[in-house]
């Protein structure tokens, strides 16, 4: 299957996207903050996009058309370094980080007050670009700016912004974009490879590949055999699917998948088949709906005839494992990554550990893997970090990425033996952790 072939010309017009003005509650008061407030003042990350015109397009919090002034400073700031062979990368100011990302008609800013690398806040912000690419389509993009410079993006783009906002949030504080990995549900070989062999089995021409997503977790993918999709990619789609727009009903809408492809859509078919629980289908065909919703009718029949239906929904309802569960004390949280099917999973934090330490040792684990994969001609393999709230190793191997928080009262030579006893679990349990052999055509 040749990539180009497999894209349809963009068509933006068959998108189902839900308006942030439908939104109530704490998302819908966030979007009412005034730049001049106190709690806007007082957030400690934002998120801006704008055009090349200084034309505002995003805001994480607030509301975009406020704050044109701010955003035609930005446009200043990054004007008077675009002369220059290295233009403006990232500025301090006392207590807060600025990043900027410019890619094409669009510049994107990051602020933070929280000392995040600016190395975390780029990738970050590669993200946010690449959902509005998923959206949009690269090549829309350039020809939009390139017809009329001052295009305000935001006609494009309503209903979009609680995706993006979405996307936001998940940066702080899920590990899998900065693992740069899918996340998959812990559930029993047998049952993910009968979900898969179901997928296959009913498989119509036209469709590329299947998916069952729990809660942004991965249970099985079916796809081509020669072809795959970025987990970056992945991201962006499960990010989209789970949004609240796409919860109810059946959807088919085209999304542009930036890694595969960034000059065109494919289309997406996204039904929640049991609570939690998303079909995602990915078709080249935008007239393929009807076939797509006739797959879905036969694989829902055969999972209900052998209550995998139910046994999905069950497997869903469980939080992720807690550290007890894998019988290790001592353990608080972690996080193991599989390098060659670029898959992880994570444990739920212990009991004991609060919002505050949460949040920590998540920003830990980042900065640790930044350091750790930084490359050059010896890597460091292992990271142990220690003060006096919190206790954090990173380990690399050629095969996997391990991190793992503990009870700082805990020895160096305790926590070598509890991760030596985490790997060994983890190669006991790898075919219920992860998606080993995923059906392909």
């Amino acid at each position: 299957m040749d990539g180009d072939d497999a894209l349809s010309q963009p068509q933006h017009e068959d998108s189902h996207f839900h308006s942030a003005d439908e939104q109530d509650g704490p998302l819908a008061a966030e979007k009412l903050e005034d730049f001049h407030s106190l709690e806007w003042q007082r957030r400690e990350r934002h998120f801006l996009v704008l055009s090349s015109a200084g034309k505002p397009i995003y805001t994480r919090y607030g509301n975009e058309s406020q704050l044109s002034t701010l955003m035609s400073a930005v446009q200043a700031i990054i004007a008077s370094f675009s002369d220059m062979s290295d233009p403006v990368r990232s500025m301090t100011t006392g207590s807060h980080t600025i990043v900027f990302y410019i890619n094409g008609p669009l510049y994107l800013l990051a602020v933070s007050s929280r000392d995040d690398p600016e190395e975390l806040l780029r990738s970050e912000l590669q993200l946010v670009h690449s959902q509005i690419v998923s959206i949009l389509t690269l090549a829309q993009l350039t020809k939009i700016f390139e017809q009329r410079s001052s295009f305000d993006l935001r006609q494009l783009l309503g209903g979009t912004e609680g995706i993006i906002d979405q996307l936001v949030d998940r940066l702080d504080m899920d590990l899998s974009f900065a693992l740069g990995s899918l996340d998959t549900l812990w559930m029993r070989y047998r049952l993910r490879e009968r979900i898969g062999k179901t997928l296959l089995n009913h498989r119509p021409k036209g469709l590329l590949y299947a998916m069952v997503v729990a809660d942004t977790k991965l249970v099985t993918l079916m796809r081509p055999r020669k072809h795959s999709l970025h987990p970056a990619d992945l991201h962006l789609l499960f990010n989209m699917s789970s949004s609240r727009g796409f919860v109810s009903g059946e959807h088919w809408t085209p999304v542009c998948f930036p890694r595969f492809n960034d000059q065109g859509f494919l289309h997406v078919y996204i039904n929640y088949i049991a609570p939690g629980v998303a079909l995602i289908l990915v078709s080249a065909d935008r007239d393929s709906f009807f076939a797509m919703t006739k797959y879905r009718e036969r694989v829902c029949q055969e999972f209900s005839t052998d209550d995998l239906l139910q046994r999905l929904g069950d497997a869903a309802a469980q939080r992720a494992l807690h550290p007890r569960e894998l019988g290790i004390s001592g353990l608080l949280q972690l996080y193991y990554r599989h390098k060659t099917l670029v898959q992880h999973f994570g444990t739920r934090f212990e009991d004991s550990v609060d919002d505050a330490q949460v949040r920590r040792i998540i920003n830990t684990y980042k900065r640790l893997r930044l350091h750790m994969t930084k490359g050059g001609q010896k890597p460091l393999r292992i990271i142990y970090y220690r003060c006096a709230t919190d206790m954090v190793l990173a380990w690399q191997s050629s095969t996997f990425e391990l991190y793992a928080a503990v009870a700082p009262s805990m020895d160096v030579k305790g926590m070598i033996r509890l991760v030596n006893t985490v790997i060994e679990w983890v190669k006991n349990e790898e075919d219920h952790l992860f998606v080993i052999n995923s059906p392909s055509y």
